[in-house]
């Protein structure tokens, strides 16, 4: 009976000592960075949604971080590498795994990194508004790269520098996804435009914006100023991210495009453009205009659409797990 009882209880030491474990390897998102954190869930077991408040854009802003399956049991001196991923216009966050839509967690979710889905607004467009009107502060820019990464940091164990951050995004979001290197080269190693709006001073692109409501709501100024101004003082030349590609120089970038319907030969156009212009500056690059689909498969009809965006995010993802780094201290 002693023997057995002495089993028992080195069981439940045993127990409670991995429990134990487990939990202090538990993400605890603390308020930090300018961000005040008022409520964190878990939607499965690998993903999270952390709402949180600053001063930098109006109303509660939703966080999603999809973490490795290993995270919490890999001890606490691994670290890895992170990918902010960036929503298209008229979506969310929760695109990024909502049934029918982007299946992140389906592609991503068993490499070893964490993936940071942060809110932009429906029509933020990934900068610091020129005119930011009744609802308050605009900063999107300063909001995600000022904040969000760096609280990041604070609260999961990364590789908090340049070698260890990437970055991608669909259509609006992959306007984020290039211009946010350019603005912050010291952060990410990596870039990927999925179907992205990489030239503001497009005409077609300037209609697109202008008639959001951004730019209705906000005397036709919001994000960039008026339209169809071509000089050095106009938002959308300041902030094109055609017009600043030297800035990518040293960073890895992926670009995608289809060629099908209206809003996609729009951005494939845009596409065309930044891929001479990165050529013309001798910046390599992988450059992938899959036209109807057929040269990336996966139910791709080269349409602006998630079919084609989850065949671009299955395509860039081993070529950006090759590039961030690892850490695996003892």
């Amino acid at each position: 009976m002693p023997h057995n009882y002495f089993l028992l209880e080195l069981t439940v030491i045993i127990i409670c000592y991995l429990l134990k474990y487990t939990v202090a390897d538990a993400p605890n998102f603390v308020s930090g960075c300018g961000l005040t954190v008022h409520n964190v869930s878990n939607v499965n077991r690998q993903l999270y949604d952390i709402y949180v408040t600053t001063d930098q854009v109006p109303g509660p802003q939703e966080i999603r971080v999809l973490l490795p399956l290993d995270y919490t049991t890999s001890g606490p001196n691994r670290r890895y590498p992170v990918l902010y991923l960036f929503h298209g216009a008229n979506c969310s966050v929760k695109d990024w795994t909502a049934p029918g839509r982007m299946k992140t967690q389906e592609i991503l979710g068993n490499l070893s990194l964490i993936v940071v889905m942060p809110n932009a607004g429906e029509f933020g467009w990934y900068t610091n508004w020129i005119k930011p009107g009744k609802h308050g502060s605009q900063n999107w820019r300063t909001f995600h790269n000022e904040q969000v990464v760096p609280w990041i940091d604070l609260n999961l164990r990364t590789v908090a520098k340049k070698t260890g951050r990437a970055t991608a995004g669909v259509s609006m979001g992959g306007l984020g996804a290039i211009r946010y290197p350019e603005v912050y080269p010291e952060l990410y190693t990596y870039a990927a435009s999925f179907s992205g709006v990489l030239d503001l001073e497009d005409i077609d692109i300037q209609i697109a914006v202008f008639f959001t409501d951004a730019y209705m709501e906000h005397d036709g100024s919001g994000p960039y100023g008026p339209p169809f101004v071509f000089n050095n003082g106009s938002g959308f030349v300041q902030q094109n991210p055609l017009t600043h590609a030297e800035s990518l120089r040293g960073i890895d970038i992926a670009i995608y495009t289809g060629n099908v319907q209206f809003i996609e030969e729009i951005v494939h156009t845009c596409a065309i453009r930044m891929d001479k212009m990165l050529s013309s500056l001798n910046i390599p690059h992988y450059f992938l205009d899959y036209g109807n689909g057929s040269s990336i498969g996966q139910n791709c009809t080269g349409k602006h659409e998630w079919t084609c965006w989850n065949a671009d995010l299955r395509d860039v993802a081993p070529r950006m797990m090759a590039v961030l780094e690892q850490q695996h201290q003892q």
